[in-house]
């Protein structure tokens, strides 16, 4: 009982300097989200420097933002790569607590730190590739795995199918964006997938199995097969004069049979 009043009492007295109404919306959604967060750095050691900020109140310094500071957007929610924070503005925060339930909040912060774990282990795709789609499905998928493997209890499968659905909800058919998060299909069906597998390598967010590694590999095998077609090439050469002697020599000796 004296653990949980050291975890909770720091929460509400921050809670404080929000104005009353911030205070009614978000309490609850700022307990599960930093609830989410505890449980994923215990989880993921990679994250742990990721500090979260929510609800965060326009006007909080970012430098992911074009004047340093965010706008309280409607869906203001994102991982800044420049300072490794997670930034969740109040209207963020309320809008989806309000439409989409508690769990959409856990979610949310699930696939945010997601994007920390990536920055951290795996690499970004779409450091090489023009489009996010595959960080942010990686992210979906990778925040089912922490639903399945952070939470000390299991979800009911009620929770997960809001959980899913939150992300169905806010996909889309925006193809030609390149900040394309995925359709409503592919956001859902990740997501299961990487709470069924409940394993970071089947979303290829493992330290082993990764794009990072993927594109280390490949660019020793590129510069492998460079090497060894310099390297045939020369031999070709070597044998070039040669080839072209003995080519002369029978073509003389066909001119003068003729």
């Amino acid at each position: 009982m004296k653990g949980l009043w050291k975890t909770c009492l720091p929460l509400a007295l921050s809670l404080l300097s929000f104005p009353l109404e911030v205070r009614a919306q978000s309490f609850t959604a700022v307990g599960v989200a930093r609830a989410s967060e505890g449980l994923i750095k215990v989880y993921d050691p990679s994250v742990r420097d990721v500090n979260l900020i929510v609800p965060a109140p326009k006007g909080t310094p970012t430098p992911c933002r074009k004047d340093n500071q965010s706008n309280n957007g409607d869906w203001e929610a994102f991982y800044c790569r420049l300072d490794r924070t997670i930034l969740i503005s109040q209207q963020a925060l309320s809008q989806i607590e309000r439409r989409y339930g508690l769990e959409a909040i856990a979610t949310l912060v699930a696939h945010e730190f997601a994007h920390g774990r990536q920055h951290a282990v795996t690499g970004f795709s779409s450091d090489v590739v023009w489009s996010t789609v595959f960080d942010e499905l990686q992210a979906d998928c990778i925040a089912g795995v922490y639903m399945r493997r952070a939470t000390p209890i299991t979800l009911s499968e009620k929770q997960i199918t809001r959980s899913k659905a939150f992300l169905e909800n806010i996909g889309d058919y925006s193809i030609l964006e390149r900040d394309w998060h995925g359709t409503p299909e592919m956001r859902g069906a990740v997501f299961q997938f990487g709470y069924d597998k409940g394993s970071l390598s089947s979303c290829w967010a493992s330290g082993e199995k990764n794009w990072r590694n993927v594109l280390v590999n490949s660019a020793v095998l590129i510069d492998k097969a460079i090497d060894k077609g310099a390297d045939t090439l020369d031999k070709v050469l070597e044998k070039t004069p040669g080839a072209i002697d003995k080519l002369l020599e029978r073509g003389s000796e066909f001119l003068n049979d003729s």
